[in-house]
């Protein structure tokens, strides 16, 4: 199954083309600016790079949050855009359900950055929250088990819970593209319409020129 995914929530905006376990085309860049730019034109590349067209793509996939809120939007509006057009299915996976880890023997802590002090934090079955670290750190103070991070912000949350692992590199578009096809091959994409998922309001701030700027990030 070929499946064209695009993550621009997180701190990593990322272009992949995966035929099943193989890569077929793969772009990431921090870059922050002009992200429906770099998207667009790296899909029109992976397309290239593997010599189809549309019509040989099975399925779309793009990251849903939390992370920028700007990101969130521009992912989402030019993929569900891209696949109306070409008339594929569409799933969306949020940053929790990316960036999660298999590991039975402990508690997986996922953190996701937030661009300022407080960050978005999921553990194990519960509810998402947006707390500062240390805060957050507090919830485990007496927890026995063991505990691994997982996450684009994993880095910032190990201090306060210096007993935990870290569980290595953060995801990407190719991750996306494996776990959106195995969404798909096993529920449809009815049950997984992308829509944004945000924990907190956009950031808002007045111009010199009194125009009112949502802030990206």
């Amino acid at each position: 199954m070929k499946c064209l995914a695009v993550n621009t929530a997180n701190t990593i905006l990322s272009v992949a083309l995966c035929d099943g376990e193989q890569t077929l085309y793969f772009f990431e860049t921090p870059e922050t600016r002009d992200q429906g730019g770099l998207l667009l034109g790296h899909v029109q590349k992976a397309l290239a790079a593997a010599g189809i067209g549309y019509d040989g793509i099975d399925l779309m996939a793009v990251g849903t949050g939390p992370g920028s809120f700007t990101g969130i939007r521009i992912g989402i509006a030019a993929m569900r855009a891209l696949a109306m057009a070409a008339n594929k299915p569409i799933i969306g996976l949020n940053s929790f359900d990316l960036f999660s880890v298999n590991d039975s023997d402990a508690l997986n802590i996922i953190a996701i950055e937030a661009w300022r002090e407080e960050l978005y934090f999921q553990s194990g079955n519960d509810a998402p929250v947006n707390e500062a670290p240390d805060v957050f750190a507090r919830r485990f103070a007496d927890y026995k088990g063991d505990i691994v991070i997982s996450g684009d912000a994993a880095e910032k949350l190990a201090p306060h819970l210096p007993k935990a692992r870290l569980a290595g590199a953060p995801a990407d578009a190719r991750h996306l593209a494996q776990k959106a096809a195995a969404r798909f091959a096993a529920e449809g994409a009815a049950a997984h319409r992308p829509a944004p998922f945000y924990l907190r309001p956009a950031d808002v701030t007045i111009s010199a020129n009194k125009n009112r700027h949502i802030e990206g990030q």
